[in-house]
């Protein structure tokens, strides 16, 4: 494993934003955790995808999960093997050492992200996460709501993101809170398009290789100023981080990187199944 030891000073503003599934790990949440506790069930997740709100779906399906006896120890059982990648950890770790701020923007839920996070004892990396708002009941049914509920005044966003988030519009709330040297986003599908046109050609979008933000990036690339990095694995993104991190050039200037052929390792076969769950959403 390559030294991951950084000889500049650590900069205290560069905003790291992160989806999680596909993203922080080889996984979609909302599949694993019925993939692994109720194959009927997961089925209609598949047979879902599409059709209906996925939030809504997933509060139904939770419903029905804890009537077939599923507990919360089950779900936290099943979420603590979420697979995490060693170097997707060390990535984060060496973030978070320069002094980077940490977030993850996501449409999975809150229980499954931080139970997850904790599993592998790197919650303490993250300043915040925004995504749909989970919690057990006294039962230990779990309950998920929108993010952005039918309470408010839909978002109307004219990008490709779902009803109840735009991460576009989260991650500019970021943005605008105070100002960031370098802003770093990193996701994988379609509703990960509108938060990267929201970066400026100093910042870098970190693109999962051959899914659906690439796509739109690729058919899009007038909306996209920032530089971007597509990787196929964990490894790329810690190769990735040491190189945006050991950057000496101003940042006030575009940000050289190295090309996709150097930062990439060769494409990996994977599973077909796990790429079309990958474009859900």
């Amino acid at each position: 494993m390559p030294s991951t030891t950084i000889s500049s000073a650590p900069l205290s503003k560069r905003l790291f934003v992160f989806d999680f599934d596909w993203t922080l790990i080889d996984a979609d949440s909302d599949h694993f955790v019925f993939e692994h506790l109720c194959e009927e069930l997961y089925q209609v997740q598949l047979d879902a995808v599409g059709k209906v709100q996925w939030t809504d779906l997933q509060q139904r399906l939770l419903g029905e999960l804890y009537d077939r006896g599923v507990s919360r120890e089950d779900i936290e059982r099943t979420l603590g093997q979420v697979p995490f990648a060693p170097e997707m950890i060390e990535a984060l770790r060496l973030m978070k050492s320069q002094g980077a701020e940490l977030y993850i923007l996501s449409d999975a839920n809150t229980v499954y992200i931080e139970t997850a996070l904790k599993a592998h004892n790197i919650d303490q990396l993250f300043t915040r996460i925004i995504t749909n708002p989970a919690a057990f009941d006294e039962r230990g049914r779990l309950n998920v709501v929108r993010f952005h509920g039918l309470d408010k005044e839909p978002h109307n966003c004219p990008l490709p993101c779902q009803p109840n988030l735009c991460k576009g519009l989260e991650l500019q709330k970021l943005i605008d809170a105070q100002s960031w040297e370098q802003v770093i986003y990193m996701g994988d599908s379609t509703n990960d398009f509108c938060p990267s046109t929201r970066l400026q050609n100093k910042d870098v979008v970190l693109a999962r290789r051959d899914l659906l933000l690439q796509k739109e990036i690729t058919e899009n690339p007038h909306l996209v100023k920032a530089n971007v990095i597509y990787w196929n694995n964990a490894k790329d993104v810690l190769k990735a981080t040491q190189s945006i991190l050991g950057s000496t050039l101003s940042l006030s200037m575009p940000l050289t990187l190295p090309t996709s052929a150097e930062i990439l390792s060769p494409v990996e076969s994977s599973d077909s199944k796990a790429r079309v769950q990958a474009v859900r959403a």
